[in-house]
């Protein structure tokens, strides 16, 4: 058995609003991370929200969009890789200076439509535009681009999730990694429900999220990793952070917390300032992770050691499969900070040294490649 992760990053601004310009939300800290990922030879997937390109250039905005553009024909050209990921909104976005004015009605592909058959026509139309804008545009660089991997906006296969993959499969998609196990997540946008999806490695999906397709038939999932700690386990993870904080507190260093200032998300309605944590915050936190909040999923992080024994915890259920695994680490670069990259570095050095010569870095397109050639 060999273990594959695909590092992976959902490029894309704040969809809520921006705090400060695009460049510094999302063009730099992508820089940062792919000098990183060409310093320790990982391809980097950059699911790429294709969608807020294309408002830009209706709203004749095109300095985002074209920076955006020749960053994901350079992250080609460097040996990267680019897949679609999707967020319908974008179209029923008014783009106001840094201010977004969002209907939240069209935030996820599911319930674009009350009538199935049109729901069926209007995700299919959003996948294949996608599909082509990004062959249109990167194999301006590399002839043989394919765009075969896709990630719903918001991890949003839901509702309808049958339709949805259906016209995944339909518009030539060979890959999904949308699923994270065991993640709720339901407030006032999104319906992420993924807590009865099969225990395996990887499966083929096409009826729906909760059971495989029995022929290996539609859409291969490439699962997000994600773990629940035991009290015991998250005691350690959160004796780190207090260590960490106080250190930090004592040498003046920052925590990183200043990410979250460069933007806010669609929840929010309007554009406020988010409010500074009070210190003692760092202590509940302690308290609410100990007794409630043990579910957890690789969503690059500043702490390298906790996203290890989340990978660790998530591949001990596959010890006694046969089949290659295949599983991703995902990331956010708009609220990433120095210390991130920092910090996903010392993460995939710690992966390599424990797995030895079991595990492997891979694109989406090479996962592809070899899916393709099993079957």
């Amino acid at each position: 058995m060999t273990l594959y992760i695909l590092y992976s990053a959902d490029y894309e601004l704040f969809l809520g609003g921006n705090y400060c310009d695009e460049h510094e939300v999302l063009i730099n800290p992508t820089n940062d991370l792919l000098d990183m990922c060409d310093r320790q030879k990982i391809p980097l997937t950059l699911f790429a929200d294709i969608f807020s390109l294309l408002r830009y250039k209706e709203h004749n905005l095109s300095g985002f969009p074209d920076a955006a553009e020749e960053q994901l024909k350079d992250a080609i050209q460097r040996g990267h890789d680019v897949q679609s990921h999707v967020h319908p909104h974008w179209k029923y976005t008014t783009i106001e200076g840094n201010r977004y004015s969002v209907n939240t009605d069209y935030f996820l592909l599911g319930k674009l439509d009350t009538d199935t058959e049109a729901l069926y026509r209007k995700i299919l139309d959003y996948l294949v535009t996608s599909r082509n804008y990004l062959h249109d545009l990167l194999r301006q660089v590399d002839a043989r681009y394919q765009c075969v991997a896709f990630r719903a906006g918001g991890y949003g296969l839901q509702p309808n999730a049958a339709t949805v993959l259906k016209a995944l499969t339909d518009a030539g998609f060979i890959i999904d990694s949308s699923i994270v196990p065991d993640l709720v997540i339901r407030n006032t946008v999104n319906e992420v429900d993924f807590s009865r999806v099969p225990n395996l490695s990887n499966y083929y999906l096409y009826d729906g999220v909760n059971s495989p397709s029995l022929k290996d038939h539609g859409i291969f999932e490439i699962p997000i990793a994600s773990c629940t700690f035991s009290i015991g386990d998250t005691f350690l993870n959160q004796l780190s952070v207090v260590s960490r904080y106080v250190h930090n507190k004592r040498t003046g260093r920052s925590s990183g917390s200043q990410a979250r200032e460069k933007g806010y998300q669609i929840q929010l309605q309007e554009n406020r300032q988010a409010p500074s944590e009070p210190e003692h915050s760092i202590y509940y936190n302690f308290l609410r992770e100990f007794y409630y909040d043990r579910f957890y999923y690789l969503d690059c992080s500043t702490d390298h050691e906790k996203m290890i024994r989340c990978t660790k915890k998530y591949l001990q259920q596959f010890d006694s499969v046969h089949n290659n695994v295949f599983f991703s680490l995902n990331m956010h670069p708009k609220e990433m900070t120095k210390e991130h990259v920092t910090a996903l570095e010392k993460y995939h050095t710690a992966l390599q040294t424990h797995y030895q010569g079991t595990i492997r870095a891979i694109s989406y397109q090479q996962a592809a490649e070899m899916i393709t050639k099993k079957g």
